[in-house]
C-alpha cells in the first residue's frame, strides 16, 4: 500500500478539469492507494467544489474535514485549512471526524479489515495570534497554546482508536521539526517552540508508541519538506511533514521518501512525501 501526503495549499486548481486535475496529480505521485492532501481551502458551502472533490478521482472514495470555524478561520473568506483523503474504493474505508475539529485539521479513515486507521493531519502552526475557543465561549490564549491542545486531543483520539484494535498511520503536515537534523539553518530552540517540540516527541509520538517512518529508514539523512518561498541566498527549509506509524506496522514499512524536486510541488512551498507498507 502506497500512501502519499502533500500540503497542496489550495485544491481548487486541481479540480478544474481532468486533463490537468487530480488524476494527473495522482499519477504523478505514483498512483497511490491512499492520497492525503492538506490545506485544501474549500468551504463546506462551496457546494460545486465539494461535489467535484468527491468525484474527481474515479475509483476512489473521498473523506474530508473542512473548515467551518466562524471565528478562527474567517480569513480568505473562510477558505482556509481543510484536509481530504482519497482511498481506493475496494479498501472499504470508513470516515471518522471529530466534533472539536472545527478548523478541518484531521480526517481519520478506518480500514477495519486491515486493522488500520489512517489519519490525515494538518496540525496547527503556532503563532501569537489570539485564539477564540468554543468551549470557553471567547478568547482563550493564543495559537501557540492551541497548537499544543490540538496535539493533546489528537493523542486522546489516537489512544481510543488503539483501544478499539486499530493500528495507526498518522501522516501530514505537523508544523514542527523533531530534531536538529530536520531543519536548516537552525532548529528553533526558543520558547514556546522548544516546549511544543518536547511535548510532541515525548508525550504524543512516544506516548502512542509511534515511529517516524522516514527517520527510521534514514536515521542520518538531511531532507526537507518545507522550503521558505522567499529565501534566495541560502537554503531555509524544514522537515515538518512526515508519517508516524504504530509499533506493529513498523516491520511492514518497506519504503519512505520525499519528492523534493520543485517540479513536484507546483503552487505549494511543501514537498510531497510517501510511505509504502507491505
Amino acid at each position: 500500500m502506497r500512501i502519499v501526503s502533500w500540503n497542496v495549499e489550495n485544491l481548487a486548481h486541481w479540480l478544474e478539469n481532468d486533463a490537468t486535475g487530480l488524476p494527473v496529480l495522482h499519477a504523478r505521485l505514483g498512483s497511490p492507494e491512499v492520497l492525503c492532501l492538506q490545506e485544501v481551502r474549500i468551504r463546506p458551502q462551496d457546494q460545486a467544489l465539494v461535489a467535484r472533490m468527491h468525484t474527481a478521482l474515479p475509483g476512489f472514495s473521498c473523506h474530508a474535514s473542512l473548515n467551518h470555524d466562524p471565528h478562527n478561520g474567517r480569513f480568505r473568506g473562510g477558505r482556509a485549512y481543510g484536509v481530504a483523503t482519497w482511498l481506493r474504493a475496494d479498501l472499504d474505508a470508513t470516515p471518522l471526524r471529530f466534533p472539536w475539529d472545527t478548523e478541518g485539521r484531521v480526517i481519520v479513515s478506518g480500514l477495519p479489515s486491515l486493522g488500520v486507521a489512517i489519519a490525515n493531519v494538518y496540525a496547527v502552526n503556532g503563532t501569537g495570534r489570539p485564539h477564540w475557543d468554543a468551549e470557553h465561549g471567547g478568547p482563550y490564549g493564543n495559537r501557540h497554546q492551541f497548537k499544543q491542545r490540538f496535539i493533546e486531543r489528537l493523542g486522546d483520539e489516537g489512544r481510543a482508536l488503539q483501544a478499539g484494535g486499530l493500528d495507526l498511520v498518522l501522516i501530514g503536515d505537523w508544523n514542527v521539526s523533531r530534531t536538529y537534523l530536520d531543519t536548516t539553518p537552525r532548529l528553533r530552540t526558543e520558547e514556546p517552540h522548544a516546549t511544543a517540540r518536547r511535548r510532541f516527541n515525548e508525550e504524543f509520538v512516544a506516548g502512542l508508541g509511534l515511529t517516524d517512518a522516514f527517520r527510521h529508514l534514514y536515521p542520518d539523512a538531511r531532507a526537507y519538506t518545507w522550503f521558505h518561498p522567499r529565501s534566495r541566498h541560502r537554503l531555509d527549509a524544514a522537515r515538518v511533514d512526515f508519517a508516524l506509524v504504530g509499533e506493529s506496522l513498523l516491520p511492514r514499512v518497506v519504503g519512505a521518501g520525499i519528492e523534493d524536486d520543485p517540479a513536484m510541488r507546483p503552487g505549494s512551498d511543501h514537498a510531497p512525501l510517501w510511505i509504502e507498507l507491505s
